[in-house]
């Protein structure tokens, strides 16, 4: 049913007037691993494993209706206070998986589309114990990394961060971003807040630790006006077809779950207003 739906709205336009209406606000697409076509996977429960073929299909639609540029360019359009051309698109991949250098890479590279690949760095040292997954290694990355692709930190292991003691967050973070400098020389790293989650307090120890920018939570296109330390992104998931990954490009999918919240919300502040939260236990339970 929502794939019909998307497919409606791209037919009748709806989704290309929703853009224009975003069309300053700048989306932090998110990808964790793109696969070749006669890869089998046994099982992908969280939709990280997206088909070369449709992978292919939205870089298409990318190249037709917007413009990709570097997670670099876009903080320092941040940073100055200057607009990018309308319709702008940062592309982004998690978890640095191999299959990013060995199918992903080459197509953006062909088509001169600037990206950022944010790594485990434990998973680059194999410190890690294996997890059936195949993950970059540093001369992969060094090699990505020469030939004009960003590399950004996820943290040493992937840890929820908002679960662990300060001390060991910034463990994670210094840590991690001292291993990608010393592997790929860049002056600048941007980090990718594990399962997208943050605090304020995080957000500002990854701004002290020297992180460029650190993208955090899936709430849609970033505006001119964001937090450099608590950027949005848009995670896209494995079976989104064309129609789908437009909806999440051009922000419909947020604003319709920013739509359903503000329901609930009403829902919930009508019954509490009927049901006032004094009633005894007893009393609420009836209702049920």
């Amino acid at each position: 049913m929502k794939k019909f739906l998307f497919a409606l709205v791209r037919a009748t336009r709806v989704i290309r007037v929703v853009a224009w209406l975003n069309r300053r606000h700048v989306p932090i697409v998110c990808y964790h691993s793109v696969i070749a076509d006669n890869h089998q996977l046994k099982s992908d429960p969280h939709k990280q494993h997206i088909p070369l073929r449709l992978f292919l299909q939205h870089l298409d639609y990318l190249q037709q209706y917007h413009h990709v540029v570097s997670l670099h360019e876009f903080q320092r359009a941040c940073r100055e206070n200057r607009p990018l051309p309308d319709h702008s698109v940062v592309l982004t991949f998690d978890d640095g998986f191999e299959d990013f250098a060995t199918v992903a890479a080459p197509h953006l590279i062909s088509r001169k589309m600037p990206a950022t690949v944010f790594i485990i760095t434990d998973r680059a040292d194999q410190t890690l114990p294996p997890n059936g997954e195949k993950f970059l290694t540093w001369d992969e990355i060094r090699q990505l990394s020469a030939a004009g692709l960003d590399i950004g930190s996820h943290t040493c292991g992937h840890p929820r961060l908002t679960d662990l003691e300060l001390q060991d967050v910034m463990r994670e973070l210094s840590q991690s971003q001292a291993a990608v400098r010393v592997h790929t020389k860049q002056a600048n790293v941007a980090l990718s807040y594990p399962f997208g989650q943050t605090s304020a307090q995080i957000s500002r120890m990854a701004q002290s630790a020297g992180y460029s920018c650190a993208i955090a939570a899936d709430c849609g296109p970033n505006s001119d006006c964001v937090d450099l330390h608590a950027l949005s992104r848009t995670v896209i998931a494995s079976d989104d077809d064309v129609s789908t990954f437009a909806a999440r490009v051009s922000g419909l999918t947020w604003w319709i779950t920013r739509v359903r919240r503000l329901f609930r919300a009403d829902d919930q502040q009508s019954w509490d207003r009927a049901f006032p939260r004094n009633y005894s236990s007893a009393t609420a339970e009836s209702f049920d």
